[in-house]
């Protein structure tokens, strides 16, 4: 893996590897090379990265980056603050799913919409990427539909609970 680090206004976001969502699975995230904030590593979390190891056991590690979290790092103090990942390469019909959570010290303030949006343009440079849906977001969660909102993702269904969101590259 060619280790892609990009860059935001305000952050970078750093593509983890195996061992580094192993280490904060098992709870060693001091074994991570970047200060990983505690507040950023919620129950929902840690599931989710256990979930992405067992995708990423079997996986070609050139499309590494389509599996892991990224790191979004806080430029000011060099601090891991959130996470943001897709759940697989773009599907059959060009989609892949986004999925991302931020420190609650960090809300608020833009960030998590600077890298959206800083992801939304990575994805776009694939061909075979034609866009990017947010599934099951639920209608209580008011922060994560004002960042998609703020990140240009059009409503296409929703229930009693949940939005679901698409954006589309072409």
């Amino acid at each position: 893996m060619e280790n892609k680090v990009l860059e935001a206004e305000r952050l970078f976001l750093k593509p983890l590897s195996f061992s580094e969502l192993s280490f904060i699975n098992s709870n060693e995230i001091d074994r991570v090379e970047i200060l990983i904030e505690q507040e950023a590593i919620f129950d929902f979390v840690k599931l989710a990265i256990s979930k992405k190891l067992e995708k990423m056991q079997n996986i070609d590690e050139k499309i590494h980056e389509w599996y892991t979290y990224w790191l979004i790092i806080n430029k000011d103090n060099k601090k891991g603050i959130g996470f943001i990942g897709f759940k697989g390469v773009p599907d059959e019909s060009g989609y892949s799913e986004v999925g991302y959570s931020i420190s609650s010290n960090y809300r608020r303030k833009g960030l998590m919409s600077e890298a959206l949006s800083s992801l939304i343009n990575w994805a776009s440079t694939f061909q075979n990427c034609k866009g990017i849906t947010a599934k099951r977001v639920l209608k209580a969660n008011i922060g994560s539909n004002n960042v998609l909102n703020n990140c240009n993702f059009k409503l296409y269904s929703s229930s009693s609970e949940e939005n679901n969101y698409i954006l589309k590259f072409r």
